[in-house]
């Protein structure tokens, strides 16, 4: 009984051919897998040389992985120094929006102008209510705030607490050699 070139047997599930099917085909052995297996090797990282497969890569679908990995860290994956700005830009560009929309102001990123005005009348307003409050003239610019001093701790005379200390110990041992002794007497 002859083998069919491309007969698959019942007892082996692989879509490739057993070595005595690739000489019936007119092979010598060295045969890539059949379509759909070799384009998965390959996309796993595998290249076709000299009749084997050699990994050369990593697969596709890891280097996938990484990069979305890297996306939620606000990494931006790019292959040159002219995308990695383009992407970025964008990128940029989305998560103003993103934070603009939450933050519920209107307008786009192209705003960010006005909206760095109007953030830092409002800081000042607030530092001229503060400065008003402490009682100090003139504007944030004119000057700082003035320091104020800071209050030294009184350190306590440690030599004599040590001297009472010692002194205690002294007197209980020799408290406890009298009474010795005058048990020993008695």
């Amino acid at each position: 009984a002859s083998i069919a070139p491309n007969a698959q047997s019942t007892a082996r599930s692989p879509g490739w051919q057993r070595p005595g099917q690739l000489k019936a085909m007119g092979g010598d052995g060295a045969a890539k897998f059949p379509g759909q297996l070799h384009e998965h090797m390959t996309k796993a990282g595998f290249t076709f040389r000299d009749g084997r497969y050699f990994q050369t890569s990593e697969p596709t679908w890891e280097k996938a992985k990484r990069i979305e990995k890297g996306k939620k860290q606000y990494a931006v994956p790019a292959t040159s120094v002219e995308q990695f700005l383009k992407d970025e830009e964008k990128m940029v560009d989305a998560r103003l929006k993103r934070y603009r929309d939450k933050a519920g102001l209107k307008g786009d990123a192209s705003d960010m102008e006005q909206f760095l005005k109007d953030e830092e009348k409002m800081v000042d307003a607030r530092l001229k209510r503060y400065r008003d409050k402490a009682g100090l003239k003139g504007d944030a610019s004119d000057s700082e705030l003035p320091e104020v001093p800071k209050e030294k701790k009184k350190k306590e005379p440690k030599a004599e607490v040590e001297e009472e200390a010692d002194e205690a110990p002294k007197k209980k041992k020799k408290e406890a050699k009298v009474e010795v002794e005058e048990e020993a007497e008695e």
